[in-house]
């Protein structure tokens, strides 16, 4: 089959409580302009509310009225994840394939709607090499089809790592205010790059009977450990999509539903777990892929589904 060059333009929208597939912009295969080079553009939004109560004490000095108050106050705290994707996918021979990405991210953190900080920069260079195992037939007239590849990667500290961010000072009332001097916090969660070497193991299966398709994915993120002493924990993910193929003169329409699992253990710092990381969660995802001659439009979402 002869490859060309094309074009792969790509909205990816989710909303989670843990960071989705560090892949999920991998060339599906076995649909419309299946084996050609490719690359394109994705954008990915991640929205995080909480709403917070918070509590202060406030102790009295009269000499009339001694003893404390509590007062309570309601915080809305948010945390937006903005990712810009460049990829592109490129056919060595009919089975060997190689993948690349590089990300630009955006991330801000606000409370009732104020922007209290903002960190953006370049993210982490991905680069994936993919073998296809088994592929029983690739022709579009197939009807019954299975594919199996695997493959390994490496992630490169790129991206910026070491912004820090200023902490909003507080009001202690403890007979008068005192203002806290700022504090400037550096949260590797917040950043657009890890600040380390990290190696990927993936495995790609998909079936296919006429026009419908099942996919199932699975990848292994190895992390390692940045020049903060700061390690990112092992990450194993697996994706499963159930998807049909309508087609009608030169538009394809592709709509997809399945689940997302994700499990990792407790990110460290200086061999001691890090608060507020590791976990499991099991989300319901759903889309569509357009296609459009050598043109693809992608809007898949994901929703959480269950926090284990």
């Amino acid at each position: 089959m002869k490859k060309q060059l094309f074009l792969i333009l790509g909205m990816c929208f989710f909303s989670s409580s843990v960071w989705a597939c560090d892949l999920c912009s991998i060339y599906m295969n076995i649909e419309p302009n299946d084996l050609k080079n490719s690359f394109g553009f994705n954008y990915r939004f991640r929205n995080f509310e909480h709403n917070a109560i918070r509590e202060t004490i406030i102790e009295s000095i009269d000499k009339h009225a001694l003893g404390s108050t509590v007062l309570s106050e309601a915080t809305k705290q948010e945390e937006r994840f903005n990712s810009y994707d460049l990829w592109v996918n490129y056919f060595v021979k009919d089975k060997w394939q190689l993948f690349g990405s590089m990300t630009f991210t955006d991330n801000t953190y606000l409370e009732d709607d104020s922007i209290l900080h903002n960190i953006s920069g370049p993210g982490d260079v991905t680069i994936v090499g993919k073998y296809l195992l088994f592929n029983s037939m690739v022709t579009d007239s197939s009807q019954f089809t299975i594919r199996l590849q695997v493959g390994a990667g490496i992630k490169l500290p790129t991206g910026t790592f070491n912004k820090t961010y200023v902490e909003t000072p507080y009001t202690d009332y403890k007979g008068a205010a005192v203002y806290q001097k700022p504090e400037e916090v550096l949260d590797p969660h917040f950043q657009a790059g890890t600040g380390s070497v990290d190696y990927i193991l993936l495995t790609e299966f998909q079936v296919r009977k006429n026009k419908l398709g099942l996919r199932t994915d699975l990848s292994y993120r190895i992390n390692g450990n940045n020049r903060n002493d700061f390690t990112f924990a092992n990450r194993f993910n697996v994706n499963t999509h159930l998807f049909y193929q309508f087609k009608w003169k030169s538009l394809n329409f592709i709509p997809l539903v399945g689940m997302n699992f994700e499990t990792s253990r407790r990110d460290q710092w200086q061999g001691v777990d890090f608060e507020n990381s590791g976990g499991s969660a099991l989300f319901l995802s759903y889309g569509t892929k357009i296609y459009i001659k050598k043109w693809q439009l992608e809007h898949p979402f994901g929703t959480p589904y269950v926090n284990l």
